[in-house]
């Protein structure tokens, strides 16, 4: 049984969470609608190129990334009231930073694709990118295995 202050941290807690993801999901739709319409224009006006495209990808992975984080934040945050279990926690931990790390490895790709194009001694910022979601799903991997075997023993 919760006490009053805790039940009202609680409840200003879950409406925080739930406007702050409402904006960012309205802002994530918003961003995936210009890029459909930048891709339109492109078409419409015969100026489409790979590159562009790229862009407005790049732009739409942003963006459901964005969406993800948002699903993420509202079932973990607001709709899972009770205490999660140690494997829920590892779980839920797992899902958000692989989140994390796909839409790093996507952006680099982006990136990566961009610069080979145009400067490819720029090419430093992408692979560092790739090398951070590669350092985050190791750490993901190296806190689940820490955390089964500190639960099991």
């Amino acid at each position: 049984m919760q006490s009053r202050p805790e039940s009202a941290i609680r409840i200003l807690s879950n409406i925080g969470y739930t406007v702050g993801c409402l904006f960012l999901f309205i802002l994530a739709l918003a961003i995936i609608g210009t890029a459909v319409f930048g891709i339109v224009k492109d078409l419409w006006s015969g100026q489409f190129n790979v590159y562009s495209f790229l862009d407005e990808v790049g732009l739409i992975i942003f963006s459901i990334a964005v969406i993800d984080v948002c699903k993420y934040l509202m079932i973990e945050e607001v709709l899972r009231k009770d205490e999660k279990d140690p494997i829920q926690a590892r779980q839920a931990v797992a899902k958000f930073t692989i989140i994390i790390a796909t839409a790093l490895s996507l952006e680099a790709l982006v990136l990566t694709i961009e610069l080979a194009k145009s400067d490819v001694t720029k090419i430093v910022y992408p692979v560092m990118l790739f090398i951070v979601a590669i350092l985050i799903i190791v750490g993901t991997g190296v806190y689940q295995k820490l955390s089964e075997h500190n639960h099991q023993g």
